[in-house]
């Protein structure tokens, strides 16, 4: 991975991304439902608030960077002219975000319905088949020529694979978001052999094991930098010779799906601004905690990021 996007110099908060990022991925319509509790089998409970917004994560973390004043690409699949396509179309118009040639006549927009809880917990229900994935776009070499950094997710499809390939070739960095993805896969290893950056989530019901090793599996077959989101428990940043560990603060939690997808945007923002792992970091782990504490996926100022970033507590671990 170029040295530029991991200095170890004291990181600057000040400093703005350069460079264009781009995100590949399914775009799907998002209703998110607020409740206090999960009701029991065949039992009910009210609704405290609606959302509607966009998913999945390449799309989230592109409307995210884009409000942030980040020079963001997202090559996505296209979503219908119907009701729930022309709702993603009026999102990430307010993002700033390219419309492109996105709506097509003959496509039905794929759609997502989460809920959330007061404990944080979130479930989901989507529509994603396989007539649906073929229609995610081949990404085009042109798109990746002045990239800095391509962001993708595991469950794509294999255009995931060929668009890490792609970059490769450009020497752009690949940031892979596995979430619980890190073992038991069989496209892992075609996956790694591309990825720069992994993210992983040991905070899913599928996922285990010490975070310290499960990042160093993943550096001893070949990726450069493993970051393993905690949950509450904060999150783990590991390299080649060295590991730390960040805390998370304390936030009441409204909604917390999404925070994978934030914690990623806030990491990418800080390599786009040449800040050290430390500061791209905290700085992530800022923006995901805050994120758990506002129904949906609003804009968050950069600077009330900052300010809650530099109040983190860092721990080296051993690796």
């Amino acid at each position: 991975m170029p040295e530029r996007l991991l200095a170890t110099n004291e990181y600057d908060f000040s400093l703005r991304p350069i460079g264009d990022v781009v995100c590949f991925g399914f775009l799907t319509y998002l209703l998110l439902l607020v409740v206090e509790t999960f009701p029991e089998k065949n039992d009910g409970t009210s609704i405290q608030e609606i959302v509607e917004s966009l998913g999945d994560d390449a799309a989230i973390i592109a409307s995210i960077l884009s409000r942030w004043k980040v020079s963001t690409t997202l090559v996505s699949s296209p979503v219908g002219d119907d009701h729930h396509g022309n709702k993603v179309i009026e999102q990430l118009r307010v993002s700033g975000i390219d419309l492109g040639l996105r709506v097509r006549q003959e496509a039905t927009t794929p759609v997502e319905v989460a809920i959330v809880d007061a404990a944080g917990s979130r479930t989901y229900f989507q529509k994603r088949d396989s007539s649906a994935l073929a229609l995610l776009p081949s990404l085009d070499i042109n798109q990746l020529i002045d990239a800095r950094i391509l962001y993708v997710d595991w469950y794509d499809g294999s255009r995931v694979i060929d668009a890490m390939e792609r970059a490769h070739s450009l020497k752009v960095p690949v940031f892979l978001n596995l979430e619980a993805k890190y073992r038991d896969n069989p496209e892992l290893p075609e996956l790694l052999r591309h990825a720069d950056i992994c993210q992983v989530s040991l905070d899913e019901p599928t996922a285990s094991g010490d975070p310290a090793q499960v990042a160093r599996a993943l550096i001893d077959q070949g990726v450069g930098t493993v970051l393993v989101t905690l949950g509450a428990e904060g999150c783990v940043a590991v390299q080649q010779h060295r590991g730390f560990h960040i805390q998370t603060p304390e936030v009441e939690v409204i909604d917390g799906y999404g925070a994978g997808a934030a914690f990623a945007a806030g990491i990418i923002y800080g390599l786009q601004a040449g800040w050290p792992l430390e500061g791209c970091t905290r700085f992530a782990n800022a923006h995901a905690a805050l994120k758990c504490g506002i129904t949906g996926n609003p804009a968050i100022p950069i600077s009330q990021v900052q300010e809650l970033a530099e109040t983190l507590g860092v721990r080296p671990i051993v690796v």
